[in-house]
C-alpha cells in the first residue's frame, strides 16, 4: 500500500460521516487515490467532473481578476451528500464527500490539517 494510500485511510477514518475521498491530478483529472464506503457513489467519474470544475473556476477568477489560483476550497451540497473541493497546490485536489448531517466546518479542519501530509504523499 502506497504512503498516500495509508495516508487517505487514516484521514477516512477522522471524518465523521465520510462517504469518499479522492485526490486528483487537475490536469487530467485522474484519480490519485482515494476511499469509499459506498459502492454506488463512484469517486473515479466525481474526480474526473469535478478537476473540470476547478479549471472552470481558475477561468472566472482569472478574467475577474482575483487570481486564477486563489481558491483554497469549492462547496457543492446536493440532497444525499456535501462535496468539498480543497485546492492542494496547483496540481492537485482533495475531494471529500461527507453525508448532509455532517459537520462541514469539523470536515473542512480535518481536510486542512491532512494538506502537507498528502501533497508531501504524493510527491513520493
Amino acid at each position: 500500500m502506497s504512503v498516500l494510500q495509508q495516508e487517505l485511510d487514516k484521514f477516512r477514518d477522522e471524518v465523521p460521516e465520510f462517504v469518499s475521498t479522492d485526490m486528483v491530478n487537475i490536469e487530467s483529472g485522474l484519480s490519485i487515490g482515494g476511499a469509499t464506503i459506498d459502492p454506488d457513489f463512484d469517486a473515479s467519474v466525481a474526480s474526473a467532473c469535478y478537476a473540470e470544475v476547478v479549471k472552470l473556476n481558475r477561468r472566472a477568477l482569472e478574467l475577474l481578476g482575483l487570481g486564477a489560483n486563489s481558491t483554497e476550497d469549492l462547496l457543492v451540497t446536493t440532497k444525499k451528500v456535501n462535496i468539498l473541493v480543497r485546492m492542494l497546490g496547483v496540481e492537485y485536489c482533495h475531494v471529500l464527500a461527507i453525508s448532509r448531517k455532517a459537520n462541514l466546518g469539523l470536515a473542512r479542519a480535518i481536510m486542512k490539517k491532512y494538506e502537507q501530509v498528502l501533497l508531501e504523499a504524493v510527491k513520493d
